[in-house]
């Protein structure tokens, strides 16, 4: 099974790396030097906060709006050309064939966004004569982040189109990043209806604040080691429930 899914994933690989997506690590490197060379004097000494908070939270938003961009047409792309029957002939179930995309594509952007992480660490380094080896926690929180996006990515390009995955795919990241807040307003109102409602949306969404550990990074405080084992573990339980149901559907799409 494994080397099925193995096998697609490295075929998912060099599809997204035809985009051309190095040419955005160049892009994101000039932006931040520039930053770093324009924003730091304004900054009244605080310099260094600038830079880490600009180059984290810039980052993560082009990870993640590549993630959706680039994936919401993975599956339309394989229907479009007929690939897609030459491979389901092969031995593999269509599980496994969502599967390979998922890792494919969760691999490809998780690199780009540890090697924008990579160059903030560098920059860093060189400039202000001192490595926050802290960034690393932020990088695995969100790599993990990364993860669940992209398994929205998956599940809904497997029913419907590139436009509608991306979109729901946003509304999801927009609404899970403020999934404590929802629950709170739905039960300020007198309707339990509402505040049901809110409720089951707050325990469907997935929790994306538990990832931005941006703030506590950039004024110099490491990331709990408590934290960083619990987000890795829900977002691989929540990865894994995604691509399940992704999995069924996909199973029972008709192809025709």
């Amino acid at each position: 099974m494994m080397s099925r899914v193995l096998a697609v994933a490295r075929n998912t690989i060099r599809e997204v790396l035809r985009e051309r997506i190095v040419l955005v690590l160049a892009i994101f490197g000039a932006a931040l030097v520039f930053a770093s060379q324009v924003l730091s004097p304004l900054a009244l000494g605080e310099g260094k906060k600038v830079v880490t908070d600009f180059g984290l939270a810039g980052s993560s938003l082009l990870a993640t709006l590549l993630a959706v961009f680039l994936g919401s047409s993975l599956l339309h792309k394989e229907l479009d050309r007929r690939t897609i029957y030459a491979v389901m002939a092969k031995p593999i179930r269509r599980a496994e064939f969502l599967m390979g995309k998922f890792l494919g594509l969760w691999t490809t952007t998780g690199f780009l966004l540890a090697g924008m992480t990579l160059m903030v660490l560098a920059l860093l380094t060189v400039v202000h004569h001192e490595t926050p080896w802290i960034l690393l926690g932020s990088l695995l929180l969100t790599l993990m982040e990364l993860g669940i996006v992209t398994a929205f990515v998956i599940l809904f390009s497997s029913f419907t189109t590139p436009g509608l995955t991306a979109f729901f795919t946003l509304g999801v990241i927009v609404t899970g990043s403020f999934a404590e807040q929802i629950l709170y307003f739905g039960g300020q109102g007198e309707s339990s209806f509402v505040a049901g409602l809110t409720g089951a949306f707050y325990w469907a969404l997935p929790h994306l604040s538990t990832f931005n550990v941006r703030g506590m990074v950039t004024h110099g405080v490491a990331v709990p080691p408590e934290r960083i084992a619990f987000g890795v573990s829900y977002a691989l339980l929540y990865m894994g429930a995604v691509l399940t149901i992704a999995g069924a559907i996909f199973e029972r799409r008709d192809f025709r």
